[in-house]
Formats: C-alpha cells, sequence, structure tokens
C-alpha cells in the first residue's frame, strides 16, 4: 500500500465507500483510498493526521471484517475470567463510564470504551483488541477472546439483569454497528451477520450505576 501525502480538509465528516467487486474505493474530504483487492495494492492519499489515519482504519477495517463474518461494533469491552464481554450503545449510552467504573474496580480489564471487533472463526464468535478508544484515550488492549455475552446498556440508580428480546438486541446492533457503505450487498451481509451474533448469543440488558463497579459480578 502506498502512502502518499495530501493536506485536505476533514469534510465532509463521513467517508464514502464503494466497491465494484474488485476495486475498492474510500474517500473522505482528508483522504482518498483505491484499492485492488484482488491484486492487493493500491494508493492512499492522507492528510498527515492522527485523526485522518484513524478514520481511513475505521472505514478500511469495516468494509473487510463485514465480508469476513464479523463487524466493528459501538461498544464496551471488558475481560472477565479470560472472556469478552461486549456492552454495545449510541453516543451518551455510558460505555466510556462503564469502561472507566471497571478500569478503577481493578476487577475488570478494558478492550476498548469506543469501538471493539468481532468475528466468526470456527464456529465460535471471538472479539479482538482494537486500536479506536473513546473519552479513556487508551493505547489499545492487544488479544483475542472468546465472546462471553453481549449486554445493552441502561443507566439506573442500582446495577442489575434483565432478559432482552432479541429483535430489540437485534435492533440496538445494527444501530452501533460500524458501516460505510450503502449498497445492497454489504446491506444483506450486515444483516445476515448481526442475525448470526444474536442466534448464537443472546442478549442481556445490564442496568447499571455510575456510582459503582458492582455490574461486574453479575456479568458472566
Amino acid at each position: 500500500m502506498e502512502l502518499v501525502e495530501d493536506r485536505g480538509s476533514q469534510n465532509p465528516f463521513k467517508p464514502a465507500v464503494s466497491f465494484d467487486g474488485r476495486t475498492l474505493k474510500i474517500k473522505r474530504g482528508d483522504f482518498d483510498a483505491v484499492i485492488d483487492t484482488r491484486a492487493r495494492t493500491g494508493v492512499v492519499k492522507v492528510s498527515p493526521t492522527e485523526q485522518c489515519l484513524d478514520a481511513f482504519l475505521r472505514s478500511l477495517l469495516s468494509f473487510l471484517l463485514i465480508r469476513s463474518g464479523g463487524f466493528m461494533l459501538h461498544s464496551a469491552g471488558l475481560v472477565k475470567g479470560g472472556k469478552a464481554y461486549l456492552f454495545p450503545g449510541i453516543s451518551g449510552a455510558g460505555k466510556s463510564t462503564l469502561s472507566k467504573l471497571a478500569a478503577g474496580s481493578g476487577g475488570g480489564g478494558v478492550i476498548s470504551d469506543e469501538i471493539n471487533i468481532l468475528r466468526l472463526e470456527k464456529g465460535r464468535w471471538r472479539a479482538f483488541g482494537s486500536p479506536f478508544w473513546g473519552e479513556m484515550r487508551a493505547d489499545g488492549r492487544p488479544g483475542s477472546w472468546t465472546l462471553g455475552g453481549i449486554y445493552l446498556l441502561k443507566k439506573s440508580a442500582a446495577n442489575g439483569i434483565s432478559i432482552c428480546a432479541q429483535a430489540q438486541s437485534y435492533k440496538t446492533l445494527l444501530r452501533c454497528l460500524v458501516n460505510f457503505s450503502k449498497d445492497a450487498k454489504t446491506a444483506a451481509l450486515v444483516m445476515a451477520n448481526t442475525a448470526r451474533l444474536v442466534s448464537a448469543s443472546p442478549a442481556g440488558q445490564l442496568k447499571f450505576s455510575k456510582e459503582n463497579a458492582d455490574f461486574l459480578r453479575l456479568i458472566g
């Protein structure tokens, strides 16, 4: 992959992604990538900023993961007992708050407070560390873990877990999934991958209080 410095603005904020079966094009105001997926070569013109590189990697990895049976998920990710537990949520749901509570308690290792990677491998879902973080601004946690469970987030005065309907889980996961492609084939893959995850790992709902990390004893 050839990188070429090209200073540009960040506008538009969301990248445009197109794929004709061989050539992948990803473009935003501050980067422009053309990749031959068969030859595995390409040219990326980028603005020399951390934000630009972060955005380009999110766009590229989300495209590749969806086509390999996985996806990137806006979620908090914690490790407990050698397994990964994900807590998907849109902005403001409490992902960073939950992660900070877990990190401060010493009872749960944080994978990421913003974006976690999921992929189906040999019939099992696994979570992977990523370089993408939110408020915690950490360096990333390398490794992969068997998925132990998924919990939808709900802020509450007290900690507790309740059953979550599959339809609600499916809807929330689709809202939290990272995808910049708008074509019908990608949409079909996204829906199929999400349905496979919901079927294999039914989600619960975690009510958590920002006052303490007692919720950790409830998961798993």
